[in-house]
């Protein structure tokens, strides 16, 4: 009956991939997050390998995997997929060899678009395909080109969707922003979305291990979590990106993971199993207990803060569903311990 699951060993040897978004996870606004570089060095001997997926389609894979090793994260380009490289692909598919492609987005995009056997042009009446991703100097002329492009017939496949990006000034717009302003225009979205959570760039993932067992990890629901459940993948949502464990009670049916954690050094940690009682009222994680009372969620016991969310989240996932309860009312403390972890 649960929804999270537990690992009586390492997180990751349940695993042949660990999808990992960037941004919140394995560095916050370009700063590496302390765990994260030895918890990838740790991967290949968890017999599971990273993926680092990101829906920034502005730098190429050589780019970001240089990044990444100037952090001290170890990353080959190999192991790099950007919504870039999944734009390209997916109009491929769709057009034929040599076909001219519109692309309004930075020179990393234009270069995926190429390595695919496209051809890439400026003229938007010519083009067959538009690969759409913002840059910081996308113009009113570069979205009146795509609404040209794809008003003539172009196939419209765009990086992303992101309403916002992340800045040191905080969230600001982002490439569904644009793709909304296009869009106005044209009276319809993209043909193809290549990043999360749209499918297309987990299926990528996929197929660089045939076969392969993956777990997504991310710090947005709403996009790394929730593209993880639509194409039938376990994730691991961290907090140390965008949300809080106490935000995390209030998520909906497609936005729960199936493993949360501190940090990406969960994927080297045990998780404890959840235990419910057979009247369903009460959920069991470590030595703390989630009891439904009435209309209140009451946290009793002690032990590791992380097992108190789990057992948190578990029991406001399930009252929501079955009673429509509000799961955003705040869990009362019973005993000094929970008053503790509650007040933080």
């Amino acid at each position: 009956m649960t929804r999270l699951k537990g690992a009586p060993e390492a997180l990751a040897r349940a695993y042949d991939l660990a999808l990992l978004d960037l941004d919140g996870v394995v560095y916050l606004l370009h700063e590496p997050i302390p765990e994260a570089a030895a918890t990838i060095a740790a991967l290949p001997g968890l017999d599971c390998d990273p993926v680092f997926v990101t829906n920034n389609a502005s730098r190429s894979p050589e780019t970001v995997a240089d990044a990444l090793r100037g952090m001290d994260i170890p990353a080959q380009a190999s192991e790099v997929l950007t919504s870039a490289q999944v734009v390209a692909e997916g109009l491929r598919e769709r057009l034929d060899q040599g076909a001219a492609v519109l692309v309004a987005g930075s020179d990393a995009l234009r270069d995926a678009v190429e390595a695919q056997g496209l051809v890439a042009t400026t003229d938007p009446v010519a083009a067959q395909g538009v690969a759409f991703g913002l840059t910081y100097a996308t113009t009113w002329r570069d979205l009146a080109d795509v609404t040209i492009a794809v008003r003539t017939g172009a196939v419209w496949a765009s990086t992303n969707v992101d309403a916002t990006l992340p800045t040191p000034d905080g969230p600001l717009p982002g490439t569904g922003a644009m793709v909304g302003a296009v869009a106005t225009a044209l009276g319809h979205g993209p043909h193809l979305v290549a990043g999360k959570p749209q499918p297309p760039i987990y299926r990528a993932a996929l197929a660089r291990k045939s076969g392969g067992r993956a777990i997504m990890v991310g710090d947005r629901p709403d996009s790394d979590i929730e593209g993880a459940n639509k194409v039938g993948l376990d994730s691991l949502l961290v907090f140390t990106g965008v949300v809080s464990p106490r935000q995390a009670l209030a998520l909906p049916p497609e936005q729960r993971p199936t493993h949360l954690g501190w940090s990406l050094a969960a994927l080297t940690e045990p998780h404890p199993e959840l235990s419910w009682n057979d009247a369903v009222d009460y959920v069991e994680c470590g030595g703390w207990t989630a009891t439904l009372e009435g209309d209140e969620i009451r946290l009793g016991g002690d032990g590791d803060d992380l097992d108190a969310w789990r057992a948190l989240c578990e029991l406001s996932w399930a009252a929501a569903d079955t009673t429509g309860r509000d799961a955003t009312l705040a869990p009362v403390p019973d005993g000094d311990a929970a008053k503790r972890l509650l007040a933080d």
